[in-house]
């Protein structure tokens, strides 16, 4: 559901871009995980007239509370993406360390 929120956070969004933006997740999922965030007031769907004729979700208002923490996991997901290693099937990284070995900086 963070994933969602995520997305969510950076604006709104159609299913289809929901499903592209978190590819790992079913659609079956994906769809039961909205209505739960639509149950708890935190997501709402509206309906686009045509010529879009489409659904959109968005923050519903009280997520507006939950946008500085959404935006502080947002950076901070971005950095370690930008930070991760590489690692092998065994689990080691490129470098050759085991991912559970620890260093002293």
């Amino acid at each position: 559901m963070l994933q969602i929120l995520l997305c969510l956070n950076a604006g709104e969004h159609r299913f289809a871009d929901l499903r592209s933006a978190i590819p790992e997740v079913s659609a079956n999922v994906l769809t039961d995980r909205l209505r739960a965030l639509e149950c708890a007031r935190l997501v709402e769907r509206r309906y686009l007239p045509p010529p879009h004729a489409s659904h959109v979700y968005a923050l519903a208002y009280p997520a507006a509370a939950l946008k500085p923490a959404l935006d502080a996991l947002a950076r901070w997901r971005a950095e370690e993406r930008h930070l991760s290693v590489p690692r092998t099937a065994g689990g080691d990284s490129v470098s050759g360390k085991r991912s559970n070995d620890h260093e002293n900086a």
